[in-house]
C-alpha cells in the first residue's frame, strides 16, 4: 500500500470537478481517504483502497463518465478510465494503450479530459 502520487490525485480531482454535485462530493471524499492498494506490473491498472470503507464483494464496476487521454512518453495516445464500484465509490484507474507495445509512462503534462 502506498499514498497516491500527485498525478493520481490531480487526475481524480479533475474528474470529480466534471461530475454532478453528489457524485463529485463523494469522489472528493474518497480521494481524501484513498491509498493505492495494488498496481499491475505493467502499470496499466492501479487499484485504490478507501480508509473506513468496507468494499462489498465484487459485483461490477463502471467508469466515471469523463473521457481521459494522455500521451505516453513515446507520444502514443493512452486512454485512461477511472472506475467506481457498484456503490459509486472510487475503485481503480486503468490505462489503455491502443497501439502495440507496453505502457512506458504517461506524459502528465498532456492530460486532457472531455
Amino acid at each position: 500500500m502506498r499514498p497516491l502520487n500527485n498525478h493520481e490525485r490531480t487526475l481524480i480531482w479533475r474528474v470529480a470537478n466534471r461530475l454532478p454535485e453528489a457524485q463529485r462530493d463523494q469522489l472528493c471524499a474518497d480521494l481524501s481517504n484513498a491509498s493505492v492498494s495494488s498496481e499491475s506490473e505493467d502499470r496499466s491498472r492501479v487499484s485504490f483502497d478507501i480508509a473506513g470503507y468496507c468494499r462489498p464483494a465484487y459485483s461490477g464496476q463502471h467508469p466515471y463518465p469523463v473521457e481521459i487521454r494522455v500521451l505516453d512518453v513515446d507520444n502514443v495516445e493512452l486512454t485512461l478510465l477511472l472506475h467506481a464500484d457498484e456503490q459509486d465509490r472510487l475503485l481503480e484507474l486503468e490505462l489503455i494503450r491502443w497501439e502495440d507495445g507496453v505502457i512506458k509512462g504517461p506524459r502528465w503534462d498532456t492530460l486532457t479530459l472531455f
